[in-house]
C-alpha cells in the first residue's frame, strides 16, 4: 500500500512515495538510500503466538508480563487477545491488545475518554465525574460508533505501551501502522489507548496513531519518586521540615495502632489472595475502580505463579487480615498496584494507609537499592508531599469512521482539558503535545498514515 511520508533527512516540499510492507512482505528501503530490512509485522495474535521469542521481563511495567496478560483473559473473558508483533532481524516489539465487542468495564470503553459515564454511575479508575458529563453528546453518535473497540495495551493494568528488544522508534512506527490497517480491515470501529504513560520511549505509538487520524488528550498525572539518596533516612532529611513532621505524626500513629504490619512475599500470599482481593475490592468501590474481587484474584494468582517479584504489605488485627498493599518490582524499580483497608475494623483515621501504600514499600526500595518507586495516580497532594513528581498520563483516540472523528475529537480535548482543571495538574500541556507536534511536517493533523521522521543522532548522524 503507497501513501506518503516526510523524508528523514531534511525538510521536502514533495511528498515521498513509501511502500508499507503486508505481514511477511520484505519491500522497504533505507531512509538514506541503499536497503534495509523490512519489518515483518503479524497482526491479532494470541499471547502464546505474540511472545515467542520475546522476554516479558523486557517490559517497563509488570502490567505488561505475559502472566498478567495471560490472566487477563481469564479476568475479562467478554474481551478477545489481538495482540501484533514486528520483527525486523533480531529486533522485536510486541503491542498487546484486546478487542471488546461490546461495552464492558467503564475503564475499557473509549465513551469513557470523552466524558461518558454510564446510567449505572460506575465510575473508572482515577475517574472525576464532577469535572464534565458529555454523556449525551456521546450516546447521541450512537454506540455502534465505537464498538468493537481495539484497546491496546493491559487493560487492569492501566498501561498503553509497546515492550521492545530495542528502543528503535521506526520499528513500534511498522508495527502501528499494521495496526491500524489491520483494524480497520477487521471491523473495528475505535482504536484507544487510554493510559500512555509521558515517557520517551512511548512518544513512536502516540506519534503513529496521530499520524494516522488519531487524537491525543491529557487523562491525568501519577506519581514517580527516584530514590536519588543512600538510604530512607536520607531522603526524609532531604525534605521540608515541615513534611518531615508529617510523615514520622503519620508513622507515630501507625506504630501506635494495635495492627501489626507484616510483609509476605511471592508464594507465601497465595493462601491469603482471596482476602487481599476482598479488601483491595472494597477500595476500589470507595476510590473508584471497575474491576471486582474475582478479577484481582485472577491476576495476583497468576503473577505469583509465575514467579514473578510480588510482595503485599498485610496488616493483622487479632489475627485477620485488615488493610493490605500489593506490589510488584519489576527491574529496579518497585510498583505499587493494590490497596486494601477494613475501615469498620481499623477506622479512618489509623494511619496506617501510608505506612502501608508508600512508606513501609520505600524503605524497602532504599535497603534493595532501587531507583525508583511508582505508587501511581490518587492522593496527589500526600505522595509529593513525600517527595513525589507527577508525570502525565494521555489517551490517544482513533475512529475509524471519519464521519464522527471530528466530534469525538472535540469532545476528548474538551473532557481532557476539564479533568486537568480539575484535578490541578501539575505537568505542562506541551509536556507530550509540543514534542509530538515538532515530529510532524506541516501543520494539522494527518490524513494519510506516516513515519515519524527520525530521531536526533538518527540515520543520518
Amino acid at each position: 500500500m503507497a501513501t506518503t511520508a516526510p523524508t528523514c533527512c531534511g525538510d521536502s516540499s514533495e511528498p515521498v512515495q513509501i511502500e508499507i510492507a503486508s505481514p511477511g512482505q520484505d519491500t522497504s528501503a533505507a531512509c538514506c538510500g541503499g536497503s534495509a530490512e523490512t519489518a515483518t509485522v503479524a497482526t491479532g495474535l494470541s499471547l502464546q503466538d505474540a511472545t515467542k521469542g520475546l522476554d516479558a521481563d523486557r517490559s517497563t511495567w509488570p502490567y505488561l508480563h505475559s502472566a498478567w496478560l495471560g490472566a487477563t483473559e481469564t479476568a475479562l473473558p467478554e474481551s478477545r487477545p489481538w495482540h501484533s508483533v514486528a520483527r525486523r532481524g533480531d529486533d522485536v516489539a510486541f503491542l498487546p491488545g484486546f478487542v471488546f465487542d461490546a461495552p464492558s468495564l467503564v475503564d475499557v470503553d473509549p465513551r469513557t475518554y470523552l466524558g461518558w459515564q454510564p446510567a449505572s454511575g460506575e465510575s473508572a479508575c482515577c475517574s472525576v465525574t464532577s469535572c464534565c458529563d458529555a454523556t449525551t453528546d456521546v450516546e447521541a453518535l450512537g454506540e455502534e460508533k465505537f464498538f468493537p473497540a481495539l484497546v491496546l495495551g493491559s487493560p487492569i493494568g492501566y498501561r498503553s505501551e509497546a515492550v521492545s528488544s530495542v528502543q528503535d522508534p521506526l520499528l513500534l512506527a511498522d508495527l502501528v501502522d499494521q495496526v491500524v490497517l489491520a483494524a480497520r480491515e477487521a471491523g473495528f470501529r475505535s482504536i484507544v489507548a487510554p493510559w500512555v504513560a509521558d515517557l520517551p520511549a512511548n512518544e513512536a505509538l502516540l506519534v503513529a496513531l496521530r499520524a494516522h487520524g488519531g487524537n491525543i488528550a491529557f487523562w491525568g498525572e501519577e506519581n514517580i519518586l527516584a530514590l536519588e539518596h543512600d538510604s530512607y533516612e536520607a531522603h526524609l532529611a532531604s525534605l521540608r521540615s515541615r513534611k518531615r513532621q508529617k510523615i514520622k505524626a503519620d508513622h507515630a500513629k501507625a506504630l501506635a495502632s494495635p495492627v501489626e504490619v507484616v510483609r509476605k512475599d511471592g508464594q507465601e500470599l497465595l493462601p491469603l489472595v482471596g482476602r487481599i482481593a476482598e479488601l483491595t475490592s472494597l477500595n476500589r468501590q470507595k476510590y473508584d475502580g471497575s474491576e471486582g474481587p474475582e478479577q484481582i484474584a485472577a491476576l495476583l494468582t497468576s503473577m505469583i505463579e509465575s514467579g514473578a517479584d510480588v510482595r503485599a504489605y498485610l496488616g493483622y488485627l487479632d489475627g485477620r487480615i485488615v488493610a493490605s498493599t500489593v506490589t510488584f518490582r519489576q527491574h529496579a524499580r518497585l510498583f505499587i498496584k493494590w490497596a486494601g483497608f477494613d475501615y469498620d475494623a481499623i477506622g479512618e483515621r489509623s494511619g496506617l494507609y501510608f505506612e502501608l501504600t508508600f512508606d513501609r514499600p520505600l524503605r524497602d526500595a532504599y535497603e534493595e537499592g532501587l531507583e525508583a518507586l511508582e505508587p501511581g495516580p490518587g492522593a496527589d497532594q500526600a505522595k509529593r508531599l513525600r517527595g513525589c513528581k507527577p508525570r502525565a498520563v494521555h489517551t490517544a483516540l482513533l475512529m475509524t469512521d471519519a464521519k464522527v472523528a471530528a466530534k469525538t475529537a472535540e469532545l476528548q480535548d474538551a473532557f481532557g482539558e476539564s479533568r486537568r482543571e480539575a484535578l490541578g495538574a501539575e505537568v505542562a500541556d506541551d509536556s507530550v503535545t509540543g514534542r509530538l507536534l515538532s515530529k510532524f511536517r506541516g501543520s494539522g493533523k494527518q490524513a494519510e498514515p506516516i513515519k515519524p521522521i527520525q530521531p536526533e543522532g538518527g540515520c543520518c548522524g
